[in-house]
């Protein structure tokens, strides 16, 4: 089949109205669903673009614009209430059509991807497009990569292995790749020597992700495990002021320490509690450092809690590590820090790693896992695990602990995180979770468990986002074959025709 004989059979007669109606439904209903805050819908996310994906190719470009633009703003409704809850409205409407009206623009330049060349690596487009738009914007946005809709495939262990050498770029790259080998497969089918292509490379490709997927995620985890406790108070024990009272922050202390006796005499090692969990005035801030120090050297246990320090000059949302002495061993600094919402922190500039029993560990806060680049600095120092004190929003309890744990997967260390009104969990290396909690009811929560000493630096810890320019570097080729060949089109249809006898 020529060039032209797709063109015209793509965009010749159209599409039905209804068809694209029904499109255009049954693509918004399903991202709607998988594209949600709890990941129960994750198949549905490979489904969810071919009906949008078939009607661009069938249609001009208009349609192929509208209809891509309404499906995908359908799917990001299901995020408006928790925008709004946690940005406020403007924000919220706007980020809710800004999404739509990019993704629009990628279909339509798939589309003509497609379309002018004609050709089997032509699969590669969409996938590839939208992962560099991620790529983009993941350079740039204060949320790190919190819009990803790789987070959409996390109940997925063997797909999300493929993050141990691309990174989260991926699994993105993937979980769009499986639409667009539906959609070419089906509208190649009466050209033979083309789809025959694109099934063996789609075959080969997809099998060969899962394979992988399949083997790394059924390792074993190290025998050498020890036991962890996670514990979060009942969220109205807290004290959520700016301005924090000593007597306030006192019982506070002492309800931790309470529950940290508990959990040390069920033999845990290390005690992980949540991000500001005390407030810590410098006036006494001796006063209650020496409650969690006593508490960790009676119990002769190490204990991570995250605090706000009401330091002289700056505040700043931190975390500190007692050793089994008694003893801080590191206070670390959040990096990234919640726009607008804390706004009066000072930023942190360097990782935070401490010893326990030989080993290397390391501790983060919350937002900081949204970042890869920032946390692949950690797999660089390789800790056994990272203890991460968090702070959810209840209805993202299940997304943003799935955000902290693919950074296990990227760079190979176990993770332990304890988040108020979120989820607490302990995770290996692979991603798989092996013990949860929660306290999003804003009711107290513990968890106990055992989390291997075990880590790699992996093929993404070691050469970062090489796949992200990789898709940089196709989809500029792709574009440039793709006027390369409508030049040539226009160029021979310029040419005379002469007749023959």
């Amino acid at each position: 089949m020529k060039a032209q004989a797709i063109d015209n059979q793509t965009t010749g007669q159209g599409v039905e109205p209804l068809w694209v109606i029904g499109s255009i439904l049954l693509s918004g209903l399903s991202w709607y669903f998988s594209i949600g805050l709890n990941g129960n819908f994750w198949l549905l996310f490979w489904l969810a673009p071919v009906p949008v994906l078939l009607v661009s190719l069938k249609s001009n470009g208009k349609v192929a614009f509208f209809a891509a633009f309404v499906a995908y703003l359908i799917g990001r409704l299901s995020w408006y209430a928790y925008l709004e809850r946690v940005a406020t409205t403007i924000p919220a409407i706007i980020f809710t059509l800004l999404l739509p009206l990019i993704f629009a623009l990628i279909v339509c330049l798939a589309r003509w991807c497609v379309l002018r060349l004609n050709a089997w690596y032509s699969v590669f487009a969409f996938p590839a497009i939208f992962t560099v738009f991620e790529y983009l914007f993941m350079q740039s946005s204060p949320h790190g990569t919190a819009a990803s809709v790789a987070y959409t495939q996390m109940n997925c262990v063997p797909l999300i292995q493929i993050a141990s050498v691309t990174g989260i770029l991926g699994i993105t790259f993937m979980a769009l790749f499986i639409p667009s080998a539906i959609t070419l497969v089906w509208l190649y089918r009466r050209e033979r020597t083309i789809y025959k292509r694109i099934l063996l490379v789609s075959a080969v490709l997809i099998g060969g992700v899962f394979l992988f997927g399949f083997i790394r995620s059924t390792k074993q985890t190290s025998s050498d495990n020890v036991p962890v406790g996670l514990v979060v108070l009942d969220e109205k024990a807290h004290s959520n002021s700016d301005n924090p009272g000593y007597q306030r922050e006192k019982q506070v202390a002492l309800a931790y320490e309470k529950q940290i006796d508990v959990l040390a005499a069920k033999g845990v090692k290390l005690i992980l509690l949540p991000e500001r969990s005390i407030g810590i005035n410098p006036v006494w801030a001796d006063s209650l450092q020496s409650i969690l120090s006593a508490a960790a050297k009676r119990n002769h246990v190490y204990i991570i809690v995250g605090y706000t320090d009401k330091g002289k000059d700056r505040e700043r949302n931190s975390a500190m590590v007692f050793d089994a002495n008694g003893n801080i061993q590191v206070n670390y600094n959040k990096k990234y820090l919640v726009p607008v919402l804390e706004s009066q922190f000072a930023s942190g500039n360097k990782i935070g790693l401490f010893g326990f029993n030989g080993s290397r560990l390391g501790v983060a806060i919350c937002k900081d896992l949204d970042f890869p680049d920032y946390i692949r600095q950690y797999g660089e120092a390789a800790p056994k695990v990272l203890f991460v004190p968090a702070w959810d929003f209840v209805v993202d309890d299940w997304l943003h602990s799935r955000m902290a744990i693919l950074r296990s997967v990227e760079n190979g260390f176990a993770q332990v995180r304890c988040a108020r009104r979120g989820r607490l969990t302990i995770n290996d290396a692979y991603g798989r979770v092996t013990f949860e909690s929660s306290s999003a009811n804003d009711k107290a929560a513990s968890l106990i468990g055992a989390v291997p000493l075990k880590s790699g630096p992996t093929f993404y810890t070691r050469y970062g986002d090489w796949f992200g320019k990789l898709n940089v570097i196709a989809v500029v080729v792709m574009v440039a074959v793709g006027f390369a060949k409508s030049r040539a089109g226009k160029d021979k249809s310029r040419q005379p025709q002469t007749e023959t006898a």
